[in-house]
């Protein structure tokens, strides 16, 4: 292709009155042909500027990860500060009959659900008379106990909205958390749903859904018969 001649001396007029052009863009470089190795051996000015770019880029590669890895500490950081807020303010609960509202008001506020809802089973008699003590069926709650630890994705059916009275479009997405005891007997669920069915499979650590879930279980279990 031919070169226009003006364009040509405009590029050169810029190059030259911004050296540090390609340190300011180096993917740029990469798509460049420069010339190799002089006929005598010795490198080429722009080989050695080649060089000089891609450890540039090098270094702002490893300056990316090393505040991606500051970000991933602040947030362990906050996570674990969220996990000892979650676990005293259920520690100052006077009331055991409420706890099971503050278990769901964490999740659905930590985890950014739309919809929430908690069950246990079987419950001690004076609780017996409370939302949270209404079954899910035994085959629900058998399905439960094969959970290893939660689920977290699509939807399928219209349980879930049947058992939040919602309609199905709200509970594309879920977030379906068994509860166990120390023994590892089922004897309860959190579940969270939202429209957006990827909702729960982006951003949500396993770990701190974990140790969430291990608060929750602790203060549950003196509500179980």
């Amino acid at each position: 292709m031919s070169e226009n001649p003006t364009v040509v001396d405009f590029v050169i007029d810029y190059l030259r009155a911004n050296p540090d052009f390609f340190m300011r863009h180096p993917d740029l470089f990469l798509h460049l042909r420069v010339p190799g190795q002089a006929p005598d051996g010795s490198r080429s000015p722009a080989e050695c500027q080649n060089e000089a770019l891609k450890a540039a880029l090098s270094a702002c590669q490893i300056r990316e990860e090393e505040q991606k890895l500051r970000d991933s500490l602040l947030d362990s950081d906050e996570k674990s500060e969220n996990i000892i807020r979650f676990a005293t303010d259920l520690l100052a609960c006077h009331s055991q009959v409420e706890l099971p509202n503050l278990v769901l008001s964490f999740f659905i506020s930590e985890f950014r659900a739309a919809h929430g809802l908690l069950r246990l089973w079987p419950v001690k008699a004076n609780f017996s008379f409370f939302p949270f003590a209404e079954r899910l069926g035994p085959d629900v709650e058998a399905a439960l106990g094969s959970i290893e630890n939660f689920y977290l994705g699509e939807n399928y059916g219209d349980e879930v909205a049947h058992w939040l009275k919602i309609d199905p479009v709200e509970t594309r997405g879920v977030l379906i958390l068994p509860l166990r005891s120390h023994t590892g007997t089922v004897f309860g669920m959190i579940c969270l749903c939202d429209a957006d069915e990827k909702k729960f499979t982006r951003g949500t650590s396993p770990n701190y859904l974990k140790m969430a879930a291990k608060v929750a279980e602790t203060a549950l279990t003196p509500l179980i018969n």
